[in-house]
């Protein structure tokens, strides 16, 4: 040992030559630094430490002299990576809260993130022609058999120069002959004008008696959502400017029943209403008369069956029958069909479809743009089975796989993009409600609030950004500092107020200013809404069923216009999503493309830095783990937003485990890493504490004697649970 007198001066080491190893294994090394210890030790007991070579995007030589352990103020990315370019390793350390095991700043960026197996698609562009355009070179409207004064108003004030596809099948059959149908069609063919015009036709036709409101009710018009009920309302409306002696009038959950009393009392000739709703009317108020009825359209009837309203729809065609009073009006009422026309439309078919169209249609005729049949020549059933559905041939798909640390971060960074790129509206679909609020409360942190004002000159309410100070003002769309002031994010979910649901939608729709529009939603706006311009569809969000994402990126690309789309996946069995089910109805090759998160991220954090190689390997990295320890922090600042974060976390993982058993193999939520996916909500705690912190909280479980349950098998079940009450959501 008397070489290495200079090095170990300040320890008390034992004669090694006198001691066996198995002896040295516990012999204590005092003095000196605690790493000099360890080596010292490790060399007692015959041991080496090797060290071990760092390979990939984290390999980044540290000087060891200057290594220091993590403090409270080394939180921030610019302290830990200093100037260097490269994709630095964030060390795991403990939140500011200090506790044991309560929280840990956990890197973005690790050697641990799953890797994608989907290649990613070329940019070549394939460009394909709309099929679900309006058809110049067929037919018009008039050749379709509409009288020449509502053609003229549709041609001239409305400006549908052409029909669609659909509609040249389906008003043709209204108009001439009294079967029943089902209509099957792309979403955002214009399903709704093909029942409508026809509707409009029949009672504008010169009878005997002039139709007025006091006629009696010849049309109902059933609807799954609220918000596509006020639509239809909308489209009526803007239909009797043309002829003002019929009267639309509309009946749905949310609003006083009083004053719809008092509206069916006057009387309407079209009645647009939601199943429960309606039910309630026809039990309670005298004056709906409906034993006049010539027509009942169920649209999006697939979405009805899911939501349960089998058993309402039957009480209703069963109300509808035992009053119906059309033989003794025939010779009154010429022109209407001589007996009730039922109609069931659907962008999407599923088995439950078969149900419905046993309790309402009678040997109907199919009418699909890919499938038109006489009647006779094929089975209800055969037609729902041989039926499939797919996305406009014109919409771009794309599929980014990122995960589940990066979801948030991928979610600005594309959004940043969008709003940078041009002024378009864009809609993000959630899975809840709860993501919804904590995700826009997320993206609006200090943002600005709006209020409705007159414009002097037009007369008309436009919207405009209220002072500090002022309360009177719309809390359902925020400007977004994050996205940049110019930009304006909505939010739309079931749990919120009628009132204040169609107040977001009106704004997010009429409102043309040159602001960036943003709409932070759930499945309640992808049913059959026919929003303007929209650009971008992103589900942020898997969809539960591949039915249900049809109708979220039909938003999109409606009517021959363009449109983009984007799914976020997880890393692992997601992936599978892909070929399982996108492929089926994205079929036109080029239409289906993969994208790399990373180029999401550089496109979005770059902040404008040039293209050179040192600039592009880390700058972004830097500023996007910037930005969501930001996000972090304000959690921890405060507690009402922390509250929120962990209700979207959970809410999330038990809204995952309503995916239908067809598709469990793609989303199981019991291989979802839970730990990862809370750091895309900005929590630290670890997913134990969060289980715990949910147990705690009556709303979410009820309490049980005995045994203590595992925090995290507690989330699952609970997750399951939500299975029961998956119709909540749309708050019927």
């Amino acid at each position: 040992m008397d070489d290495d007198d200079g090095l170990l001066l300040n320890f008390a080491t034992p004669n090694t030559n006198t001691v066996s190893n198995k002896q040295n294994q516990n012999v204590k090394v005092k003095g000196g630094r605690w790493k000099e210890r360890r080596k010292l030790q490790l060399a007692l007991t015959g041991r080496t430490k090797k060290k071990q070579v760092e390979t990939g995007v984290n390999a980044v030589p540290i000087d060891e002299s200057k290594r220091k352990r993590a403090t409270k103020e080394d939180n921030d990315v610019s302290d830990i990576v200093g100037n260097t370019h490269k994709r630095v390793k964030f060390a795991e350390t403990k939140g500011e809260s200090g506790g044991k095991n309560d929280s840990y700043v956990s890197s973005l960026f690790t050697n641990n993130l799953p890797n994608s197996t989907l290649t990613t698609t070329s940019t070549k562009e394939v460009t394909y022609l709309p099929s679900n355009a309006p058809v110049k070179d067929a037919t018009t409207f008039t050749g379709l058999g509409l009288n020449d004064k509502l053609t003229t108003h549709l041609t001239d004030s409305l400006r549908f120069k052409y029909p669609t596809k659909i509609q040249q099948l389906v008003i043709p059959s209204l108009i001439t002959t009294d079967r029943d149908l089902f209509v099957k069609a792309q979403t955002g063919s214009g399903k709704t004008l093909s029942f409508v015009l026809p509707i409009f036709h029949k009672l504008m036709m010169e009878n005997k008696y002039k139709i007025n409101r006091e006629s009696g009710l010849f049309a109902i018009i059933l609807t799954p959502t609220r918000e596509l009920a006020t639509q239809i309302y909308g489209v009526l409306e803007t239909l009797t400017r043309c002829h003002h002696h019929i009267v639309p009038g509309i009946v749905i959950g949310g609003e006083k029943k009083k004053s719809e009393k008092a509206r069916l009392r006057k009387g309407c000739n079209i009645l647009v209403a939601t199943p429960g709703r309606l039910a309630d009317h026809l039990e309670n108020t005298k004056n709906l008369d409906i034993s006049q009825l010539r027509y009942l359209i169920l649209d999006e009837g697939d979405k009805l069956m899911e939501l349960g309203f089998e058993e309402t729809i039957s009480q209703i065609t069963a109300k509808i029958d035992s009053n119906c009073k059309i033989h003794e009006t025939r010779d009154k009422w010429q022109g209407l069909p001589a007996k009730r026309i039922n109609m069931l439309c659907s962008a999407t078919l599923q088995q439950n479809v078969k149900k419905l169209g046993s309790i309402v249609l009678n040997n109907p005729e199919m009418v699909s743009v890919d499938v038109a049949t006489k009647p006779g020549t094929i089975t209800f059933d055969e037609t729902i089975s041989t039926m499939t559905s797919t996305a406009p041939d014109q919409l771009v798909q794309n599929v980014v796989v990122v995960p589940p640390k990066l979801r948030l971060v991928t979610l600005d960074a594309l959004l940043s993009k969008i709003s940078k790129t041009s002024s378009a509206k864009t809609i993000v679909f959630f899975s809840c409600s709860d993501s919804v609020n904590y995700h826009f409360n997320v993206f609006t942190r200090d943002g600005k609030k709006f209020k409705k004002v007159k414009d002097e000159e037009s007369g008309e309410m436009k919207t405009v950004l209220a002072s500090t100070d002022d309360d009177d003002d719309d809390h359902g769309f925020l400007t977004s500092p994050l996205l940049g002031d110019s930009t304006i994010v909505y939010k739309l979910h079931g749990s919120l107020s009628q009132q204040n649901r169609a107040s977001t939608l009106q704004s997010f729709i009429k409102d043309n200013s040159s602001y960036n529009k943003v709409l932070f939603c759930t499945d309640v706006a992808s049913r059959g809404l026919d929003l303007p311009n929209i650009a971008n569809v992103i589900e942020y969000d898997p969809p539960f069923t591949i039915d249900d994402h049809l109708h979220r990126i039909g938003r999109s690309a409606r009517l021959g216009n363009e449109g983009s789309a984007t799914l976020f996946l997880l890393p692992g069995i997601e992936e599978g999503y892909v070929e399982g089910k996108l492929k089926v109805v994205h079929p036109k090759e080029g239409s289906l493309r993969v994208r790399n998160y990373e180029e999401i991220l550089e496109e979005g954090f770059a902040q404008g830095t040039t293209k050179a190689k040192d600039q592009k390997l880390g700058k972004w990295d830097i500023h996007a783990t910037t930005w969501h320890l930001d996000v972090e922090r304000w959690l921890l600042e405060d507690s009402t937003a922390h509250e929120e974060a962990v209700k979207a976390f959970t809410s999330h993982i038990r809204a995952y485990a309503t995916h239908l058993s067809t598709e469990r193999e793609f989303f199981n939520v019991k291989l979802l890493h839970l730990g990862h996916l809370a750091k895309s909500f900005g929590l630290r705690e670890t997913p134990k504490k969060l289980g715990k912190s949910v147990g705690n909280n009556s709303a979410f479980t009820e309490s049980k004697k005995g045994k203590k349950e595992d925090p995290r098998k507690k989330m699952l079940r609970m997750a399951k649970m939500a299975v029961n009450s998956a119709s909540s959501e749309f708050n019927y």
